[in-house]
């Protein structure tokens, strides 16, 4: 999946019958992260296979045997529905990204490492400070009073458990990370985006 953000493909063409994960599956988790088309093709022809593909957010249905000249037909027909629009708004998908972590704050998504990774409203919070300030050393009670408010402040001992957190679903290794920094006696540091 993160192949998606790094390659951006203009369209994705999924078989259902795929081994483990399905086309279904991939599907949806295409979905969660990612606008690209999705065409399907497979041998089943059943309404019911149909309407589960489209449901999980594929734009067409091609059934095998196909005629090549219909298949790239309906793909140019998805192209001219959807790149320009998708093309003009992959710029803002990703507002952070370092290495293998990718965050949409207004989409509220973030991939690390090949995983969707999902985040308390309080990780949220803690978060997006960090990303707004990314490269920059954030201290305790700025991340304290920035992401809950000015009646906060003096309880260092949150904002460690919340990075704790933050690390542990961010970080490769949340022993020795690479995303989210100490620098020692000032606060933490969110290494600057790529």
């Amino acid at each position: 999946l993160v192949g998606l953000k790094i390659d951006d493909p203009d369209l994705v063409i999924l078989d259902i019958l795929m081994p483990d994960p399905d086309g279904l599956e991939v599907t949806k988790q295409i979905r969660q992260v990612s606008r690209v088309p999705i065409l399907i093709l497979s041998v089943r022809d059943e309404t019911s296979s149909k309407l589960a593909a489209l449901d999980l957010g594929a734009d067409d249905y091609v059934t095998k045997p196909f005629r090549v000249e219909e298949l790239l037909a309906r793909m140019r027909a998805i192209l001219r529905r959807t790149t320009p629009a998708r093309r003009e708004s992959a710029r803002g998908d990703y507002a952070y990204r370092s290495g293998e972590l990718f965050i949409d704050v207004e989409g509220m998504r973030v991939i690390s490492h090949d995983r969707v990774v999902s985040l308390t409203p309080r990780e949220w919070s803690a978060l997006k400070v960090l990303i707004a300030h990314a490269g920059m050393v954030v201290s305790s009670r700025q991340l304290l009073q920035e992401a809950w408010g000015p009646d906060y402040g003096d309880e260092g001992d949150y904002v460690r458990t919340y990075v704790t957190r933050l690390r542990r679903k961010l970080e490769p290794d949340p022993q020795n990370p690479r995303y989210i920094l100490l620098e020692r006696g000032l606060g933490y540091r969110m290494v600057e985006s790529d």
